[in-house]
């Protein structure tokens, strides 16, 4: 005998009842869940995006650093290397003087010395003081002087010259190792 209608009328649907209110339950957990959910992972991303903006902007700030600074950089460079140039073109300059001024004092030098006139002489042991020593004794003097003696004083003028290029070239390399090194930088 059945005391409650209702609940023999409801037994046999009562697990799909069971099932469909636990389905509503989660569906309504899910739906009030969601929303607040949806909130939170909407608050990361808005973050990861402004992250990502703000790493953007960090990136293209520094990529237009470098870029100023390579440009500064080679403008320096380019400075450098003009005056680098102008100081070897001053020190070549410098030394062709040099070089033109040994060439004329050689040849004032070997001048003064075959005329026998002027402050330098050739000592004596360079000086033949027997006639025509140099060609024979048919060689007439000239001057005091045997035949040989421009040829001693062109030697002479030309061992004086060499020293003073020797001098002009060890000026020029000392210049351009200032001038390089202060190119580079280096006190």
């Amino acid at each position: 005998m059945v005391i409650d209608p209702i609940r023999a009328a409801v037994a046999p649907y009562a697990a799909l009842i069971k099932a469909i209110a636990v389905v509503l339950v989660l569906m309504l957990v899910f739906a009030l869940g969601w929303n607040r959910g949806a909130d939170r992972w909407q608050g990361k991303f808005d973050g990861e995006v402004a992250a990502h903006k703000a790493t953007k902007a960090e990136f293209k700030r520094m990529t237009r650093d470098l870029a100023d600074r390579t440009k500064a950089l080679a403008e320096q460079a380019k400075a450098a290397s003009t005056a680098a140039k102008a100081a070897r073109k001053t020190n070549d300059q410098r030394f062709e003087d040099a070089e033109r001024e040994a060439d004329r004092a050689k040849r004032n030098l070997r001048d003064a010395l075959r005329r026998g006139t002027g402050p330098v002489r050739l000592r004596d042991e360079w000086t033949c003081g027997r006639p025509g020593a140099g060609e024979g004794d048919a060689a007439a003097p000239a001057g005091g002087q045997d035949a040989a003696a421009d040829l001693r004083a062109a030697g002479a003028a030309d061992l004086v010259a060499a020293g003073k290029r020797a001098d002009n070239w060890i000026t020029w390399l000392q210049s351009e190792l200032i001038s390089t090194r202060t190119a580079c930088g280096i006190p």
